[in-house]
């Protein structure tokens, strides 16, 4: 009998970890933090040795936690993608630089940050791994390059866990790899779980609409996004709009474009970064921040969420006037400063001591790279699994009951309910 624990992304987004354990082998899929919090939370304990780690992709929600398995001594390989790799070493010291400039200490360093990456074994997409007796398969999930589904085959059981992943194609990426093999125990995020996304061609017209717009009256626009995925994402379709301004990337962005774009194989159309990076400059000094917002053009830069970044100092330099904008390409989570001002007209960072009356026009849009809740039914539906665990999500006690009510064996992970056999 295989026995699944629920670490974390219990009812919420976030610390996403769940072990298996076949009762041969203990394989972890996944173990991150919830950022938004300071000090970022963590899952529970990993009670065992593990036999294999398994990463969907870089994102701290699923990565940002694998550096305190290395600090408490339960070592295990990390298979992932391999733009993975690097990606994720970016982010889990990135991590602990912003901790501590808020004064947090993790309870790992940078040293056991280095240890991890070393423990990294790169997997190709549907390339069988084979562990003592469970076979483990790696689909693309679409969210973002490197995304991966994980697909177990224990020889009694299968089990998909999705991760992240998106059924739609974007201009950066191609859809979910949807052509899977009979599952049945299916572990599924359902971040979007309660609502559809807009349409993307409108989001991408309004984009450009903004941007035209503020460049007519000499004004800076400035747009926020996800430096892995997202401000890739935005690029590409400026370029598919026709880039006839300039156009500067700051921040984190500037790191994972470039990793990204080592493994041109990853992306919906090998080249396209680079035909749209021709017309891009990267912004390397912080003079040259003072430089190009004294002429009409468009930055791309993060924090997505406005906490911290090259983001906030543009925004502390052009907050006050009405010829600039600011495009919020992403969901924005409670508390943060995104959020704050999308509610208040106030951009505010506690860290910078700042309380701004915005100005400037503010548009916040969707280029979301999960799946919405139509599209979540359908592929349940397609996958048909004789279980269905429902994680990483807000409503995912009303969503497994929606589940319930169509037929489905569909349960929500609780607090006090979290472990389960198979």
């Amino acid at each position: 009998m295989t026995r699944l624990t629920f670490l974390g992304a219990i009812a919420d987004v976030g610390k996403s970890a769940v072990l298996v354990d076949t009762g041969v082998e203990k394989i972890l899929l996944d173990y991150g933090t919830k950022i938004q919090e300071s000090p970022p939370k963590f899952p529970l304990p990993v009670e065992g040795k593990l036999n294999a780690t398994l990463l969907s992709h870089c994102h701290l929600d699923h990565s940002g936690a694998l550096a305190l398995l290395h600090a408490k001594g339960n070592h295990s390989p990390i298979f992932s993608i391999d733009v993975t790799k690097p990606l994720t070493e970016m982010l889990l010291s990135d991590s602990i630089k912003i901790s501590r400039e808020d004064g947090v200490e993790l309870p790992f360093t940078k040293h056991d940050v280095v240890r991890t990456i070393e423990s990294f074994i790169p997997i190709k997409y549907k390339q069988p791994l084979h562990l003592k007796e469970t076979e483990i398969t790696f689909f693309d999930a679409g969210h973002i390059p490197g995304s991966a589904f994980h697909y177990l085959d224990t020889g009694k059981k299968t089990i998909l866990y999705t991760g992240d992943f998106n059924t739609s194609d974007t201009r950066l990426l191609k859809k979910a790899d949807t052509n899977l093999p009979e599952v049945n125990t299916l572990i599924t995020e359902t971040t979007y779980a309660d609502r559809d996304h807009p349409d993307r061609k409108s989001q991408e017209k309004q984009l450009v609409e903004v941007i035209n717009d503020t460049l007519a009256v000499d004004g800076v626009c400035l747009i926020a996004g996800f430096g892995i995925g997202r401000l890739d994402e935005i690029l590409l379709v400026l370029n598919a709009y026709g880039i006839d301004y300039p156009v500067y990337v700051d921040g984190m962005a500037k790191k994972a474009i470039t990793a990204i774009n080592q493994h041109k194989n990853l992306l919906r159309e090998p080249n396209s970064l680079d035909k749209a990076l021709e017309k891009v400059e990267y912004v390397s000094r912080e003079n040259m921040r003072k430089k190009i917002i004294k002429q009409p053009c468009v930055i791309l830069t993060t924090s997505g969420m406005l906490n911290g970044g090259p983001i906030v100092g543009y925004i502390r330099n052009l907050y006050d006037k009405i010829d600039c904008s600011l495009i919020l390409t992403g969901f924005q989570v409670e508390g943060t400063s995104g959020k704050i001002l999308l509610e208040t007209g106030k951009f505010i960072n506690e860290k910078e001591n700042l309380n701004l009356d915005m100005k400037m026009f503010v548009k916040k849009l969707d280029f979301s790279s999960h799946l919405g809740r139509t599209e979540l039914f359908k592929f349940i539906e397609k996958l048909n699994p004789e279980k269905v665990f429902c994680i990483h999500g807000d409503h995912t006690e009303e969503f497994s009951q929606e589940l319930k009510e169509k037929g489905f064996d569909a349960i929500a992970p609780l607090a006090n309910n979290r472990i389960f056999n198979i």
